[in-house]
């Protein structure tokens, strides 16, 4: 995406022309890397997001509502101290560069009135939230950082806050842009753009010679036109080409975000309210995803781990089994030897003789140790015989036992990307403790953290509920649904627990067809165009034998074939 000075500088503007005067009622920290603002501006309500994760960095307005960790963190109870029921003066880019400045008047505990700054570095990896006091220096900030030899900066409370390294032109710096121009000597116009003018990337240079309608092989160049067109883009928001809007793939999703119709791209666009809705459109979902990665990273890797362990207990154990086989075989060795000790002696390598337990009666080799007498070598075999008679019913459990595991632990991979709220997360941690997959708990479930709850859709004045976990999965299906009540699976795909309750009614085909959609969504068949669902009654759905949560059997089950559906626009807060 094009998040370059360009589109930075619209967006602060147009930030500006909307939360100018608001005043800041509530500061969160939902992320270590992310703070929300919410602020009263002009008699409406505004979150304000802030994130310097180095994947993801943005600075928009949101709809989006996320989980707060129980304890601030002590970068926003820092915020909060000065900040809250502070007033937005300004909102500007700093520095010409990827740096947006929001200006707050804020009151002391002794009721003086002062001035804060807080500063939001979109700089990629380097990106960074700094509160500054009015001398600009250094209060907090969300990444403290010693001394980095990459910025030459230091990012420490006390420490007076310097702007990064600039090597390039700057965009105000007309007569050095022109000059810059008319060194051009030819080859790619693009990339001799980016290289030497600050904050401009690659697809604005290219959209900046299209709209300059400049033919790059001629030299000279038609200098001032360039140049004015620069000047147009780097002012865009109060220019009439300002149009925010996302670019849009075949498929409906958006791709991209930009501050106009990029005409030098071949892209379809579709125009967006303003420059946040855009940004918040191809961000969000990545954003969702990615957190969701990293808070479940040491849940996917205890998964992946029991998963490995159990594929390798199940493969020896099958080693063990085809050895198994072979105790027949060696039964008849012993008997065989010892139909024929009159004929053996000591040192004799192999016994060729009729095997009479063959129907043609054909001629067997049984290989034999010369260094035992045959007598030995038969008790061998019958030894070799009973302990693997003895090993075989114990193998074929530990078998049963692993591939059960391996379903189970599939189950819980599954429901992972179902589970993105704390308390969610948890319950899965706790699932894998309970089996050994986890020898000691991460985290510890506080006290003001509610109870993980199922997803819930209203359809056709039916409630249907979706389990996001076997916790989830066995609660629903076993305490909290009726026995009257329809239940639904996917049959022959791991996937959730799925309810209807129909309150003593008999729902029409279409509820069953919806709620179907939604279990075959929550499956690991979602991909596929056509998923078997099977339904039930509730009392008709017993516990799996071996204990394990979510496990069930169950029978008097119909099955319905549906294209998976994830319905959100039913479903409940």
């Amino acid at each position: 995406m094009p998040n370059d000075l360009v589109t930075l500088k619209a967006l602060s503007a147009e930030l500006d022309d909307t939360l100018k005067g608001g005043k800041i009622e509530k500061i969160y920290q939902p992320e270590k890397d992310e703070i929300t603002l919410s602020i009263r501006s002009k008699g409406q309500k505004y979150n304000l997001v802030i994130s310097a994760n180095a994947q993801n960095p943005r600075i928009h307005l949101t709809s989006v509502k996320k989980e707060n960790p129980v304890t601030a963190p002590s970068f926003c109870m820092h915020l909060r101290k000065y900040l809250s029921s502070g007033i937005i003066e300004n909102i500007a880019i700093f520095g010409e560069d990827r740096i947006i400045d929001i200006t707050i008047i804020s009151k002391t505990e002794m009721k003086d009135i002062v001035n804060f700054h807080l500063i939001a570095e979109m700089m990629g990896r380097y990106s960074n939230i700094l509160l500054l006091n009015s001398k600009y220096v250094i209060t907090d900030a969300i990444k403290q950082v010693s001394f980095d030899a990459a910025t030459k900066r230091c990012v420490l409370p006390s420490c007076e806050y310097k702007l990064p390294e600039q090597t390039k032109l700057l965009p105000s710096d007309t007569n050095g842009i022109v000059n810059l121009l008319k060194e051009f000597k030819g080859g790619d116009l693009a990339k001799y753009l980016t290289s030497g003018i600050s904050g401009i990337s690659f697809l604005t240079a290219e959209e900046i010679i299209y709209r300059a309608n400049i033919n790059t092989n001629k030299i000279p160049l038609n200098v001032e036109k360039i140049a004015q067109t620069i000047t147009t883009f780097f002012d865009i928001f109060n220019s009439d080409i300002y149009s925010p809007c996302t670019s849009i793939a075949n498929s409906g999703e958006a791709m991209d975000y930009f501050v106009t119709n990029y005409n030098s791209q071949n892209m379809t666009y579709k125009k967006e309210s303003s420059l946040s809705a855009a940004i918040e459109c191809l961000t969000q979902k990545k954003d969702i995803d990615e957190r969701h990665r990293e808070k479940a990273k040491h849940l996917v890797n205890a998964i992946k781990k029991y998963k490995n362990r159990n594929e390798k207990k199940l493969q020896k154990a099958n080693e063990k089994l085809a050895e198994c086989e072979k105790m027949d075989e060696y039964k008849k060795y012993g008997e065989l030897i010892t139909s024929n000790l009159y004929r053996l002696k000591k040192g004799d390598e192999y016994l060729l003789c009729v095997d009479y337990y063959h129907p043609d009666m054909k001629e067997i080799t049984i290989p034999l140790n010369p260094q035992y007498s045959p007598s030995k070598i038969a008790q061998d075999y019958f030894k070799k015989y009973n302990k693997l008679k003895r090993t075989l019913d114990i193998i074929i459990n530990q078998i049963d036992e692993t591939k059960e595991d391996l379903k189970y632990i599939d189950t819980i991979a599954q429901t992972l990307n179902n589970c993105t709220l704390s308390a969610d997360l948890y319950q899965i941690e706790q699932e894998l403790f309970n089996i050994g997959a986890i020898k000691k708990m991460k985290t510890k479930m506080p006290k003001s953290i509610k109870e993980g709850s199922p997803i819930l859709y209203e359809y056709e004045d039916y409630v249907i509920a979706v389990g996001k976990n076997n916790f989830q999965n066995d609660k629903l299906t076993f305490k909290t649904a009726n026995g009257g009540d329809l239940w639904l699976h996917t049959l022959n795909y791991h996937g959730s627990h799925t309810i209807i309750f129909t309150d003593g009614t008999t729902p029409p085909d279409n509820v069953i067809t919806f709620a179907a959609e939604v279990a075959a969504f929550y499956s690991n068949g979602n991909q596929n165009d056509k998923v078997p669902v099977d339904y039930t009654l509730k009392k008709f759905v017993k516990k799996n034998p071996n204990g394990k949560l979510g496990m069930v059997t169950y029978t008097n089950q119909k099955t319905a074939f549906v294209k998976p559906c994830a319905h959100k626009e039913f479903k409940k807060d």
